[in-house]
């Protein structure tokens, strides 16, 4: 069985049976009942893309188009503006947008999720401090994207707050028979995770964005970069309780013995022009969508 397949297998068998159900939870339904979830603490996850260990499970497919096309509205275009987003992510996020007019000659009012994500990105310059302090000091220890900036919140406190809010970037150099690249680890750290509904989104997300940051310096340095580990580290891990048919679908399953992957097929290039056609996906065969319908809180 693959990492991803064990990882979700037993993380949603250790919820049911060791979980907690939480308290005056903020989300609700529709209907405005409490979203009560059960949750674990302190998960933690690791796979080595650079031996093929991806974190795509198959006991029920992954929206890899759209989590590409998150990474894109936050790291590459930098938007908190709904319209600014490939339309297929629109529905991820409408029930966490704002309206809001906008000054100009069109007055057209857009959908926006306050000063968060993307507006963070860019108001600190986080990417790009970031692509520029892994080429020129490589092997430094302060690589870091944080997204949890509390002025933000305080000049903003109706903004949607970051689930997956850090990562941590490190670069090993490999040298071994005639052969010379650098990889790079990235660690990524999320206070939140909705397990049934994203445990390989994140990842993925996370993965697919590596990948694109690696491309980059290559093309920067001239020196191969690939991606190596990635540690990803939940603090609350929960499953909502009306999600728990799909929690007992999912543990019915059963894998289908092939690895997805996830292959970067461009040229070396900058950063932001990476676009999801950059991405080949494969082993992707025999993977089956959710019966169950996965109610979202808001």
């Amino acid at each position: 069985m693959i990492k991803a397949d064990k990882y979700l297998k037993e993380t949603l068998l250790e919820i049911l049976e060791e979980g907690q159900i939480d308290k005056n939870p903020r989300r609700k339904y529709e209907n405005g009942e409490p979203a009560h979830s059960k949750f674990i603490t302190q998960k933690v996850f690791q796979y080595d893309i650079s031996k093929g260990e991806y974190p795509i499970n198959t006991l029920r497919t992954t929206a890899l188009k759209g989590s590409w096309y998150d990474i894109e509205a936050i790291y590459l275009k930098q938007t908190n503006v709904l319209e600014d987003m490939h339309k297929s992510i629109h529905s991820w996020w409408k029930d966490f947008a704002h309206k809001k007019w906008f000054d100009g000659f069109s007055k057209k009012e857009y959908n926006y999720l306050g000063n968060t994500y993307g507006h963070t990105i860019k108001r600190y310059n986080l990417m790009n401090k970031l692509l520029k302090g892994l080429e020129e000091n490589s092997f430094g220890r302060r690589h870091i994207i944080s997204m949890w900036q509390e002025q933000q919140m305080i000049d903003d406190p109706k903004a949607l707050t970051p689930c997956a809010y850090e990562t941590l970037w490190s670069v090993r150099e490999y040298d071994k028979f005639e052969v010379h690249k650098r990889f790079i680890d990235i660690t990524l750290v999320q206070r939140s995770q909705d397990f049934a509904v994203t445990s390989s989104i994140n990842p993925v997300q996370y993965t697919m964005l590596a990948m694109a940051v690696c491309n980059h310096l290559t093309f920067k340095t001239g020196i191969k970069h690939e991606v190596g580990k990635l540690l990803h580290i939940v603090q609350n891990c929960h499953v909502y309780l009306r999600h728990m048919d799909a929690v007992s679908e999912l543990l019915d399953r059963k894998p289908t013995g092939k690895q997805p992957k996830i292959e970067l097929i461009c040229e070396p290039k900058l950063f932001r022009l990476h676009i999801i056609e950059d991405f080949k996906f494969s082993g992707l065969e025999g993977i089956e969508k959710l019966k169950t319908t996965l109610e979202i809180a808001v």
